[in-house]
């Protein structure tokens, strides 16, 4: 199996982005194409950095790690929930700087700023679109902004499949210098040459969905031990395992299987009217929560979130944001803590992660963190007016 496999997939992710499919290239899971990408970075390019964000997930950070490269990180701005363009670190060991799309959120605009500072250096700039798979952040005149744009079809994402992802690299970022042109057909090769994934890990991505069923209706006590044992196995691959809390990469790069992308191709398929539910839902969101509830104002109604963001004002902030949760989840609907802690779920071994725990340079992203709360979109508009009524009982109760 080859990337040549893929190409329904690739032609339909080039129709809803505008661009090429022959500059789309697909793995098991985003966070492999990721680790490709750094690993090129490194190979062209040398040690260096790359600038990013806390708030985020854990395995959008240990690529960097696994390709030697070290992350930095930047403030995030309340409203975009991504860098601060003005002062995310750039100097003359960044080797890329990457603009998170959080929870869906495009606020492009502010990344065409980012992007103006990072187009005078040698570094890339990479957008991590795995919460809007199939969108882009866009200038003024319609064209991507990334030199590198990443995707995801898995867990927790846009469409309701569980694996795969794909990486575009804009055809243009070979014409900024000799040095980005050999990027540009390093990175490719490496693409071509991913390994097609192994007969039990093919077996696993089809029994995902039944596992989970299976292990959430076990007792704790023997849910727990079981889950481990199949994770250990390779039988079960789990969204996160515990090795990818040590700066770890799950397994290596892997493409997708037929059946993985397979299930991708349908769902993109249909992936307007997701979109549409979504819209309808968030909608409800933010015109009827409370506003002593921080709601980020970059988020606008052309943009389709896969998790709704409120985050909890005041100075127990923290305390309030699980005490929401608890309070939804204790009545049936069940919030997110997207991303509390930072680098979600949390590691053990900050230093490993260049991350001062404490977040002293990090005003608002340590705020943001101790406040976090996020809310589901992928249910129906009744029930997302439900959530409506109860987080704005909560609020008056605790005002």
């Amino acid at each position: 199996m080859t990337q040549s496999a893929f190409l329904p997939l690739k032609n339909c992710l080039a129709t809803l982005t505008d661009t090429r499919a022959e500059d789309w290239f697909l793995f098991m899971r985003a966070r492999h194409g990721m680790a490709t990408v750094y690993q090129t970075l490194h190979q062209c390019f040398g040690q260096g950095t790359v600038t990013t964000q806390a708030y985020t997930c854990v395995t959008a950070i240990n690529p960097i790690l696994v390709a030697g490269l070290k992350p930095e990180y930047g403030d995030i701005d309340p409203d975009s929930i991504a860098l601060v363009p003005d002062f995310a670190p750039l100097h003359e060991q960044t080797r890329a700087v990457v603009w998170q799309n959080t929870f869906g959120i495009l606020a492009d605009s502010k990344a065409a700023l980012l992007r103006s500072r990072v187009q005078s250096t040698p570094a890339i700039f990479l957008e991590d679109s795995a919460h809007c798979v199939g969108s882009m952040l866009r200038d003024n005149q319609g064209e991507p902004l990334a030199d590198i744009s990443v995707h995801s079809f898995g867990v927790e994402k846009l469409l309701p499949t569980k694996f795969g992802g794909a990486i575009w690299i804009n055809p243009r970022l070979k014409e900024r210098s000799p040095q980005h042109q050999r990027f540009v057909e390093e990175l490719k090769t490496a693409c071509a040459g991913v390994r097609a994934p192994q007969g039990r890990e093919e077996k696993a991505m089809r029994r995902y969905f039944n596992q989970v069923r299976v292990l959430n209706h076990l007792p704790q006590m023997l849910s727990a031990p079981l889950r481990k044992t199949l994770i250990k196995t390779d039988r079960f691959l789990a969204p996160i395992i515990p090795l990818e809390q040590q700066g770890k990469l799950d397994r290596a790069p892997a493409l997708p299987s037929k059946w993985v992308a397979d299930q991708a191709l349908s769902q993109l398929n249909k992936i307007e009217a997701t979109r549409r539910r979504r819209q309808q839902v968030q909608h409800v969101y933010q015109e009827k929560l409370r506003r002593r509830l921080q709601i980020p104002a970059d988020i606008s109604d052309s943009q389709a979130l896969v998790r709704f963001p409120i985050f909890v004002e005041g100075a127990t902030s923290a305390n309030g944001a699980e005490s929401l949760f608890s309070f939804l989840h204790a009545r049936g609907y069940y919030p997110g803590r997207w991303y509390r802690p930072a680098l979600f779920p949390g590691v053990k071994d900050y230093e490993l992660y260049n991350l001062d725990p404490e977040l002293s340079d990090l005003p608002n992203t340590e705020r943001l963190i101790e406040s976090a709360i996020n809310l589901p979109t992928q249910e129906s508009v009744p029930r997302a007016q439900e959530i409506v009524s109860l987080v704005n009982q909560w609020v008056g109760d605790n005002s």
